[in-house]
């Protein structure tokens, strides 16, 4: 589709990081061990291309996504903190602010700490002309560019495809300041992000990559797919599970280019964040409380709360004493109150809504087990690579989980939590219940889940490998050679 389209290629930060650490597929029942391929793909601690960065001449990202910042995409912000302490200028571009505030000392507080360039509603009209002076100045480019979304008409519903317009409508707009900025490769990040990053890559030339996250990257209804995996640079798949989807919708055709980089985090953000380690909650000699369940989650149907909460009447019904959390907000969240007064859980369940990272951290450090009970729902949709489960293990909780999507390549069944089949509340409360008896099997769990985060999914080491694509970027090469 846009294979006749020009091939030239022309030669972003925030310190909310940095002022605290200073410097249908489902998988094979296995253990998650043998989920995580060995040889090249593995990791590459030492990244010469990224240490070699000139700080006086730093490589500029465009990094792009519809909303920024939010609770939501904290991987997306600690992605950015960690390639701006590697050197690289990370410039932030997004259709619009989040609706909700939610200040927190781990992430930016105000526009000033990360800075972004909105397309609503502050660029709109700039936007406009910046349409109209591309079609002006290269009509051939502009028109080829446009046909290429245009001819997704037939395959979207009305809302969705007046969506894509807008997106193209965006890039083109962004991309006049990313020229002007010197960027040398843009990078986007969801659905939307990346759809306007291949518009403003088309009409500027600037090279340009994305990370495939969930269902509406890459599983559900998936906008220009092909042609994004085409026209990318590279494509960040963020777990095997994505990755082996990726190349199955493709033929293989594309693999060399698809890199499975996990989304990383660093085990000490919660101290550095000012909420001190686990202890346990069965003291010696003191008598213990309920058995405290978490889940975080937005409350939709892939996130599995219903089952969660079935679960919980099962165990009550057992004899056990619990209380479960489960933070998070969304469009269930009428059904998941109503299934809780139902089931007469009112004082066992409560809904939090959204809670900061840090209030996150917190509420993980009083909590006895981690349980999040994704699964495909009945519209497809589903969890990617839900990143909450690290942060949870970085806090040395077990995790009880479901074997959908890239879970299992965190959490290996019988050594770091269970994993029990999707939907199945018998099968989740006969999990929890066996950690409920026994404060040894939680405590290895816990031990084992944190010493597995720290080996495997290490943010530094994530990121050097993201900011060696990077500087391999032909952009970057462009600019590399005209210094």
């Amino acid at each position: 589709m846009f294979n006749d389209l020009g091939r030239s290629r022309r030669s972003g930060g925030s310190r909310f990081y940095s002022r605290l650490c200073g410097n249908g597929n489902h998988w094979e029942r296995r253990s998650a061990k043998n989920l995580i391929p060995e040889g090249p793909d593995m990791s590459r601690r030492n990244s010469s291309s990224a240490r070699s960065l000139n700080s006086d001449n730093p490589q500029k990202v465009a990094y792009i996504t519809a909303i920024f910042p939010g609770v939501t995409i904290t991987f997306v912000m600690r992605e950015i903190e960690a390639l701006t302490r590697m050197g690289f200028e990370v410039i932030v571009f997004a259709i619009k602010r989040p609706a909700l505030a939610t200040p927190d000392p781990i992430m930016p507080q105000s526009e000033t700490e990360m800075p972004c360039t909105y397309a609503r509603p502050d660029n709109l009209i700039r936007h406009f002309r910046e349409n109209i002076h591309c079609f002006l100045r290269k009509p051939s480019l502009y028109l080829r560019s446009l046909y290429g979304f245009l001819r997704q008409a037939p395959k979207l519903e009305p809302g969705a495809f007046v969506r894509l317009l807008f997106h193209f409508f965006v890039g083109v707009g962004f991309s006049r300041e990313m020229v002007g900025l010197n960027v040398s490769h843009i990078h986007g990040h969801f659905a939307a992000g990346t759809s306007i990053a291949l518009a403003a890559s088309l009409v500027s030339g600037i090279p340009f990559s994305w990370s495939a996250h969930a269902s509406g990257d890459i599983f559900v209804k998936p906008v220009l797919l092909p042609e994004k995996v085409e026209r990318a640079g590279f494509v960040v798949a963020v777990c095997e599970y994505s990755k082996r989807y990726l190349d199955d919708v493709t033929g293989l055709k594309y693999s060399p280019k698809i890199h499975r980089i996990y989304n990383g985090i660093d085990c000490v953000e919660h101290q550095l964040a000012g909420v001190g380690s686990r202890s346990e909650r069965n003291p010696s000699g003191k008598e213990r409380g309920p058995f405290r369940v978490i889940s975080v989650g937005s409350l939709v149907g892939c996130k599995g709360h219903g089952t969660l909460i079935k679960a919980c009447r099962d165990l009550k019904e057992r004899g056990h004493s619990v209380v479960c959390t489960i933070i998070g907000d969304g469009p269930e969240r009428l059904t998941l109150s109503r299934l809780i007064e139902e089931l007469a859980l009112e004082g066992v369940v409560s809904l939090k809504g959204y809670l900061n990272l840090k209030s996150v951290y917190a509420e993980l450090k009083e909590s006895d087990v981690f349980t999040l009970l994704s699964e495909i729902h009945i519209n497809g949709y589903r969890d990617g690579f839900p990143t909450v489960i690290l942060e949870a293990m970085s806090m040395s909780l077990p995790i009880v989980s479901t074997w959908v999507s890239g879970i299992p390549e965190m959490v290996v069944d019988g050594e770091t939590g269970f994993l029990v089949h999707e939907r199945d509340h018998v099968a989740a409360a006969n999990a929890l219940e066996r950690l409920i008896l026994s404060d040894d099997m939680r405590s290895a769990f816990g031990k084992a889940g944190k010493e597995r985060v720290e080996r495997l999914f290490n943010l530094s080491e994530s990121v050097s490998r993201l900011a060696d694509l990077f500087s391999n970027s032909p952009g970057n090469k462009v600019k590399q050679r005209t210094r």
